[in-house]
């Protein structure tokens, strides 16, 4: 018998998901009149603070989020309509990208009362954004291998290191560090911890990585003895390692992987 081939039926979306498009398809046409934006293929390159405003007005960032911290509280097959026009019209949505899809989703689950109350609505109104501290000039894939230490001092920890391929660090609020905590040890995933990092501190620099056609969007960031206060620790001291491959699965689901 002649293998006739594997048929799937097309997936059908809830007519509540279905009936978002129409209104996501509104809005872009509009910003892209009042904003003047242009389709870019690189969804993380297209940085724009007036059109991820007017997007978070819209109740569109943190859409899943519990309505306690500024989300909208939808389904997630809503929030992968509203992620699909954005994508497929290459609208600009660099500056909230990386708070929405992992920073907030990261501080929901670990951070404390206190950060979640601060930073989660600024983000879901599209103020507030957030770049990823994980590799560094000789760790990339191996994060375990990770040089950048947190030292405490009186109020909180010092932070020295140095971390690269920090997208949009040069307009960013802040960056989620994984950092050494402890001595290195036969246990390479233990001694880490993250931090909140505001990418205005003291002992902070910013320095551009250009691409080859000379744009700047990757940054090298510096920190020699950056001061983070206590309550800039997110989750437990030295459960960082589980806590940010969590944010990696975050980062490496979302539907800009396929779309």
């Amino acid at each position: 018998m002649a293998f006739d081939g594997l048929r799937l039926p097309p997936a059908l979306l809830p007519p509540e998901a279905e009936a978002l498009r129409g209104e996501v398809r509104a809005f872009i046409a509009e910003t892209r009149d009042a904003l003047g934006w242009t389709a870019q293929s690189n969804f993380a390159t297209s940085f724009s603070a007036a059109f991820s405003r007017r997007l978070g007005a819209k109740g569109w960032i943190g859409m899943t989020w519990p309505k306690a911290y500024g989300g909208a509280e939808r389904s997630y097959l809503e929030r992968y309509v509203v992620i699909e026009e954005l994508l497929a019209a290459g609208a600009p949505v660099g500056a909230h990208w990386v708070a929405d899809r992992q920073s907030g989703p990261l501080l929901l689950r670990f951070a404390t009362e206190a950060q979640k109350q601060d930073i989660l609505p600024r983000i879901t109104r599209g103020e507030c954004y957030f770049s990823i501290g994980m590799s560094e000039p000789d760790s990339g894939s191996d994060l375990a291998s990770v040089r950048t230490r947190a030292e405490k001092v009186e109020g909180g920890w010092s932070l020295t290191g140095t971390k690269v391929w920090t997208s949009n660090a040069h307009y960013n609020h802040y960056m989620i560090a994984l950092c050494r905590t402890a001595p290195a040890s036969e246990d390479r995933h233990a001694g880490l911890s993250q931090f909140l990092v505001d990418l205005k501190s003291d002992g902070l620099s910013i320095r551009p990585i250009r691409n080859l056609s000379g744009a700047h969007d990757f940054n090298e960031v510096v920190l020699d003895g950056v001061f983070v206060p206590e309550e800039g620790l997110i989750g437990r001291e030295g459960e960082g390692w589980a806590q940010v491959t969590s944010e990696l699965a975050y980062e490496r689901s979302g539907p800009e992987r396929f779309l």
